[in-house]
């Protein structure tokens, strides 16, 4: 069964149904934003027998660029200078996600953090919840318009994506190795559209083929429009005259194009929230009553019991403390084991020579592949796990291209890789490639 779809555009809910779809803006009064957010609840909920998926675009939520390592979610999260910068991704109450991070004209990679500044996805997946739904998927605009164009005619070409409709405007700058994104919530000001033209480059036309290539370099367009363009953008056609403009898609590309996402992308707002949430707060009231009245009366009862339920709840504090330190080193231990069997039993010079191999794979891996982990024992042989970024990974190539740089797998079991998850497992013995 396909999955419930619903989007929240700034202020605007988009529906679909047997006519197409259709739209609710909320732009009065000053908690317009927090009804809008209450009406997407209730249409996720409205389907609990269906698993729901939403394009989450709120006023209240952040789009920043952060240079990172090229690790997954939740390696991201342990990072000390991300906690510090970014403390959204310890809450329990704020949805967050990151982009695949990509690298750099430096070299170095970077990602993109979608986080909300209020609480407001959480009620939504309590409203699904409650309702006996699930939440399986939540994405920023800018990760649907990215997905929107991977599956396009225009794949390869944009490097742009323009967001058009009434009550809400977006420029997403998804290639070119700087990735951004900026929306503008209600009727915009001729300044606000100056910024709009701003962030996707001039407006010179193309007139030539070399005029064609410039035109390129500086980055085509896809726009994604519910009606007519020219009635919602007063620059359209400027826009157009560039020839920039690769291909022009409707909301429910838009939309399939986020229910194309694998719920397991790290740019899942509603990974934040992995445990059921109750928000009936008459219920929580009376169940910490009741639960206080228990505890005087087992007090009264039993005087030493006052006593013992500090201790067991100190320790328990203690424990729950030192789970979280231990899963947080479990990275380091993993290579303190590996620096283990690869020293050399006995006194004197360590074997050097791994800087050779891992520069051969560094070379090997392709930007479709995050190395998640890498053993190499002393006798060459090796162990590597991987994660595929996106559908235009090629396993077969990937495993000819790691042969050639040395690292061969064996051929029962070396080389296994699943689709449906897009993890890879490679096992095989290191021997120096053949010049």
């Amino acid at each position: 069964m396909p999955p419930h779809i619903a989007l929240l555009l700034g202020r605007t809910v988009w529906t679909r149904d047997a006519g197409g779809w259709r739209r609710e803006t909320f732009n009065e009064g000053e908690c317009a934003a927090g009804h809008s957010v209450a009406r997407l609840a209730e249409v996720v909920s409205a389907a609990p027998a269906r698993r729901a998926v939403v394009v989450f675009e709120p006023e209240g939520i952040a789009h920043q660029a952060v240079e990172t390592p090229k690790v997954g979610r939740a390696a991201f999260a342990t990072l000390a200078r991300v906690r510090d910068e970014h403390p959204v991704v310890a809450s329990e109450n704020l949805g967050w996600g990151i982009e695949y991070p990509e690298p750099g004209s430096s070299g170095a990679f970077s990602t993109l953090i979608h986080s909300e500044l209020t609480p407001g996805l959480v009620h939504v997946q309590d409203a699904c919840i409650r309702a006996g739904g699930q939440l399986s998927a939540a994405w920023s605009a800018y990760t649907a318009a990215c997905a929107c164009v991977k599956s396009g005619p225009s794949a390869l070409k944009a490097r742009f994506v323009l967001i058009l409709t009434p009550e809400f405007a977006a420029v997403a700058a998804c290639g070119g190795g700087k990735r951004s994104f900026k929306g503008w919530v209600g009727p915009m000001s001729e300044r606000d559209w100056r910024a709009f033209s701003a962030m996707i480059g001039d407006f010179e036309a193309r007139t030539s083929p070399a005029m064609a290539e410039a035109g390129l370099r500086r980055g085509s367009i896809v726009v994604v429009a519910e009606g007519e363009p020219e009635r919602i953008c007063p620059i359209w056609r400027e826009l157009r005259a560039t020839g920039r403009v690769e291909a022009i898609v409707d909301l429910e590309a838009f939309a399939l194009g986020a229910a194309r996402i694998p719920a397991g992308h790290p740019a899942n707002l509603a990974e934040a929230f992995p445990r059921p949430r109750n928000l009936d707060r008459f219920l929580a009231a009376a169940s910490m009553t009741s639960f206080s009245a228990l505890l005087a009366l087992g007090t009264a009862i039993l005087g030493a019991g006052r006593h013992y339920r500090a201790e067991y709840t100190e320790d328990r504090a203690r424990t729950a403390l030192l789970e979280v330190r231990l899963k947080n080193l479990s990275g380091n231990q993993r290579e303190m084991d590996r620096l283990r069997n690869e020293a050399p039993d006995g006194a004197g010079a360590l074997p050097v020579g791994r800087h050779e191999e891992l520069v051969r794979l560094a070379s090997a891996i392709p930007d479709a592949l995050t190395l998640t982990s890498l053993i190499i024992g002393r006798d060459g042989g090796f162990e590597l796990e991987a994660l595929a970024a996106g559908a235009d990974f090629d396993p077969e190539s990937a495993r000819l291209l790691l042969a050639r740089r040395g690292f061969a797998s064996t051929t029962v079991g070396g080389w296994v890789y699943d689709t449906g998850s897009g993890r890879l497992l490679a096992r095989g013995k290191y021997e120096e490639p053949q010049p």
